[in-house]
């Protein structure tokens, strides 16, 4: 069979009591096409040479039983974009189970295939099964969608994974269909965008994977395509970001700096949005801005006990005193935010933020309304133009200030937050003026320490009330005058990271 490009959706369920609810969602009853409900039960099995020869050239070769038949797939090339799967798939059917790679030998494939393997042989690597439970969807602009719930297990040698996910593969129109149909399901289920195949899920649990961890680099913008289709395909960057951001969290929800690494993430995309509204590319931007904002002051809290507890260590560094039996306030601290994250790691986990994020990400792949935006405005001649007025609004701001009000000083510090994420962003497009995000990220940093003080002493109050403990109490208080001594040294701090803004801000005028 030739190749062709297969386009899906991967959404992975983290409760296997909805299974049976899954094909009759709301979202998929009043577009199935009638008839088209089937259930296969699939095994496929993996196959790679002893040198990893296939992984490491990015392709994937695997027998899967369909019914009576077998079916040989090579995959490969491609992306993965937070649940978004698109990559080159061969098939052919074959009739028996054992591998054999001459028969993509009339394919486009063929010869790459050999090529990689050479003379080595292919052994079976991992297994799949798993039952299949399919409808077909004709969404409202006649898009058609093969919607898929997988139910089963990943083998490799003596370990094993669940599989439990919803696979939404664009069989004729628009991909933005897919986003639409994912939000909606997931406004009903408990779902999460899921990055990686059943096949590199095997790799990581047989610890056969040659990929290369990558961390998680701030997308920046495009340089040389109209300003609506470059904002655009930046945000949706943005909305990846963020999902390998919560990914990372959900796996190590105890280190602070994946919570800090989320909200940034969530703060960043919010103010790109803002930067980009005169150009109309959110059709719901205000509905979007609210929820995304929702779901940042859902992680406050812990980001808040995150701070408090590391001002309590450092503060312990200078203190000598011996714990003994007594319940210190690191413990309170502590317990307080296992609670706090226990609590937000299940509605993460139950796809909090999953219909705001793809529904956004839907949105930003209608071609039809962007095309409908007229701007006569090079993507370099928007941001720049943008940036002039951020920055003579900022510092506007700043001649009412008062330094002394930690409620001045935290408003002020949102207004350098939001520019310097989207200087961050727009680099590409920036030249020589770029280096005012070095001055932006130095004043946010101290800004925010001296406010850190503030949300520090209403979080002690609010979680001190009904403690007893007089060392507790005791510790509360060094700890707030410890933050306080600090806070005079910031402000000065903060005086002379202004002036350094000021000066670089001026090749802006």
């Amino acid at each position: 069979m030739p190749n062709h490009i297969e386009t899906e959706l991967k959404l992975g369920c983290s409760d296997e009591s909805v299974w049976e609810e899954i094909m009759s969602a709301e979202a998929l009853v009043s577009v199935t096409v009638s008839g088209s409900e089937n259930i296969q039960q699939l095994e496929a099995r993996y196959f790679d040479t002893p040198s990893h020869a296939l992984q490491k050239a990015q392709l994937a070769y695997r027998l899967r039983r369909e019914g009576e038949n077998w079916i040989a797939t090579v995959k490969g090339g491609g992306s993965s974009k937070g649940g978004l799967h698109a990559r080159l798939e061969w098939n052919v059917v074959v009739s028996s189970n054992e591998p054999d790679i001459g028969v993509f030998a009339h394919t486009e494939i063929g010869e790459r295939l050999q090529e990689v393997i050479g003379d080595e042989i292919v052994e079976p690597i991992l297994i799949t099964f798993f039952e299949r439970r399919m409808v077909d969807v004709v969404m409202p602009d006649s898009s058609t969608i093969e919607v898929a719930a997988d139910k089963g297990a990943i083998i490799a040698g003596e370990k094993t994974a669940p599989i439990l996910e919803i696979e939404l593969e664009l069989k004729a129109g628009d991909p933005k269909t897919l986003f639409m149909l994912g939000a909606a399901l997931s406004r009903e289920l408990p779902l999460l965008p899921e990055s990686d195949s059943k096949f590199y899920r095997g790799l990581l649990l047989a610890g056969l994977s040659t990929v290369q961890q990558k961390k998680n680099p701030v997308p920046q913008v495009g340089t040389a395509k109209p300003v609506s289709e470059a904002i655009s395909e930046l945000l949706i960057d943005l909305i990846h970001h963020i999902l390998t951001a919560q990914r990372a969290f959900l796996e190590n929800p105890q280190l602070p700096e994946l919570v800090h690494e989320l909200r940034i993430g969530l703060r960043r995309l919010r103010s790109v949005m803002e930067f980009a509204e005169p150009l109309n590319v959110i059709k719901q931007y205000t509905w979007y801005q609210d929820e995304l904002k929702k779901i940042s002051q859902r992680l406050a809290a812990l980001r808040e006990l995150d701070v408090a507890y590391a001002s309590w260590r450092q503060l312990q560094e200078h203190q000598s005193e011996e714990r003994g039996s007594k319940v210190w306030l690191g413990d309170v601290l502590a317990e307080s935010r296992n609670q706090e994250m226990e609590k937000i790691v299940s509605e993460f986990n139950f796809g909090l933020t999953t219909p705001v994020l793809l529904g956004l990400w839907g949105e930003l792949l209608d071609n039809d309304w962007r095309g409908s935006i007229v701007s006569d405005s090079t993507a370099e001649k928007f941001v720049s133009n943008g940036l002039v007025n951020w920055i003579k609004k900022v510092r506007n701001g700043a001649e009412s200030v008062v330094w002394s009000d930690v409620s001045d000083v935290h408003n002020f510090r949102l207004g350098i937050k939001k520019l310097r994420y989207v200087v961050e962003v727009m680099q590409p497009l920036l030249g020589d003026r770029a280096s005012i995000e070095e001055q932006l990220e130095k004043l946010q940093d101290t800004l925010g320490n001296i406010t850190d003080v503030r949300s520090t002493e209403l979080l002690l109050k609010d979680l001190l009330r009904s403690k007893s403990s007089r060392a507790v109490h005791l510790e509360a208080g060094m700890l707030m005058g410890w933050q306080m001594r600090e806070q005079l040294l910031l402000q000065k701090k903060a005086n002379k990271n202004w002036k350094k803004f000021n000066r670089a801000a001026k090749k802006w005028k």
